[in-house]
């Protein structure tokens, strides 16, 4: 039986995040060493822009600061405390230009990167 683990905020492995329009910073804390079909993490981004296409089921719970997600169809600002739910296939405009947000989630499967031959970011 697995045991349950706490993830200390100071003691997060956060690495460079590779985007389309720059860098962020992501800790993918919970993977495939831990889970058998989730993913989940912290992912900060600072004064970046990016266009992403969801290749999974995906929450975020906004944790800090805040950022301008656009989708054909609207736009939000996400502020801390907000939750946004992006479905398999979504395709999302991330904007933090002049800002910094931070937030966690949680995406299901945690292998999508190799289910479609490719690498995370």
């Amino acid at each position: 039986m697995a045991d349950v683990m706490h993830f200390l905020f100071d003691r997060m492995p956060f690495i460079p995040c590779k985007v389309p329009g720059g860098e962020t910073r992501i800790a993918r804390v919970v993977n495939g060493q831990i889970s058998r079909h989730m993913g989940g993490g912290l992912e900060i981004g600072e004064n970046v822009r990016y266009d992403w296409t969801t290749l999974y089921d995906e929450i975020l719970f906004i944790h800090e600061g805040s950022m301008i997600m656009r989708t054909d169809r609207r736009a939000f600002e996400c502020r801390a405390g907000d939750i946004v739910w992006l479905p398999e296939g979504a395709t999302v405009h991330y904007d933090m230009t002049g800002r910094r947000c931070s937030y966690f989630y949680a995406l299901y499967p945690f292998d999508w990167a190799e289910r479609h031959g490719m690498a995370e970011p």
